[in-house]
């Protein structure tokens, strides 16, 4: 085995910010290592979402969409040896007739699979012991990084994860014909429940809270809790849609939710349109945030959106002092 070339990979692999930059870098290395003519990374998607399960064949469990084109989602079904590469959550390497070659690469966390790296053409993995050294360095890779951007209670990314990821999203999100936005969810009231049942329960609370969000949102949304009774939502509309559609049936179906021991628990919601690659990340927190104020502040258990806060008066377009205050 070449140890110099291993390491070199190895430290290119370290080099990555964040866990979304690995499958593409897991491509495009061990196309070059391999020499071969294709390749490219398949988004893994549970089918959860009712919107998602109408769009596949009855019995679909889970799509998957190439280089995270979630508008071209494709059964996981139809694939015999990638179905195999999920459900064993191991490489599988194929060798067809004319001699040409396929490898399926899993990147998992101890959830589920995330990505499948599919290289085709080129050298057999085993022919090469560089890549075939680098395949298992990079799937545990993987999996610490991804482990390190999750809220171990909600399951959910957390704001380690959020402000890079949403950072190099902004570069590619505004290409297509959607419009995106960024909500803020503040739980009402939670630390009543926490002083009234403990926070055994109040955890119990957030653990079904973040159910409901991935039952809610689109399967390919970004969820995140962003601290406490926080939580951050990342969604996609298409240009003829408005934001406060998906965030009304959230909170619409917070409020009917039976919640172990506490009954029935409301959320108050604000989010800002984002319309420009270049607007800060923490800028567009900034408009989500005083949205959710002034929602809570205003009778709680509802949506705002800032930009119609704005347009209307209500605020001012700059974070105002009574923002700093704490609702609870």
């Amino acid at each position: 085995m070449n140890a110099d070339a291993l390491s070199r990979e190895v430290m290119s692999l370290l080099a990555l910010r964040e866990s979304a930059e690995v499958p593409g870098w897991a491509a495009k290395r061990l196309q070059a290592l391999l020499g071969a003519s294709q390749a490219r990374t398949l988004r893994v998607f549970p089918i959860s979402a009712m919107r998602l399960k109408e769009a596949l064949p009855a019995g679909s469990t889970l799509a998957v969409a190439a280089d995270e084109d979630a508008d071209s989602l494709r059964p996981v079904e139809a694939n015999t040896d990638l179905c195999r590469t999920i459900e064993e959550r191991r490489p599988v390497c194929e060798r067809a007739h004319n001699g040409a070659s396929r490898l399926l690469f899993p990147l998992a966390t101890a959830d589920d699979v995330r990505y499948v790296v599919e290289i085709v053409g080129g050298a057999d993995l085993a022919a090469n012991a560089v890549a075939a050294s680098l395949v298992p360095i990079v799937g545990r890779y993987y999996e610490r990084m991804v482990d390190a951007e999750t809220d171990p209670l909600t399951r959910l990314a957390n704001r380690r994860a959020f402000y890079p990821q949403i950072a190099s999203g902004l570069k590619r999100w505004l290409k297509g014909q959607r419009a995106f936005f960024l909500a803020m969810a503040d739980i009402d009231l939670f630390k009543q429940v926490n002083d009234r049942f403990g926070h055994l329960y109040g955890d119990e609370i957030l653990i079904h809270f973040a159910r409901l969000m991935r039952k809610t949102f689109r399967t390919g949304d970004l969820l995140y809790r962003f601290g406490g009774e926080e939580f951050v939502a990342v969604f996609a509309v298409d240009n003829e849609g408005h934001g406060v559609t998906p965030l009304e049936r959230f909170r619409k179906a917070t409020a009917e939710y039976d919640f172990p021991k506490i009954g029935c628990v409301t959320v108050s919601i604000g989010f800002t349109h984002i319309d420009s690659a270049t607007t800060p990340v923490t800028t567009l927190v900034d408009h989500a945030d005083q949205a959710v104020y002034y929602a809570k502040s205003h009778g709680r258990n509802r949506v705002c959106a800032y930009e119609d806060l704005v347009a209307s008066g209500a605020l001012a377009g700059d974070k105002s002092a009574a923002s700093e205050a704490t609702l609870f």
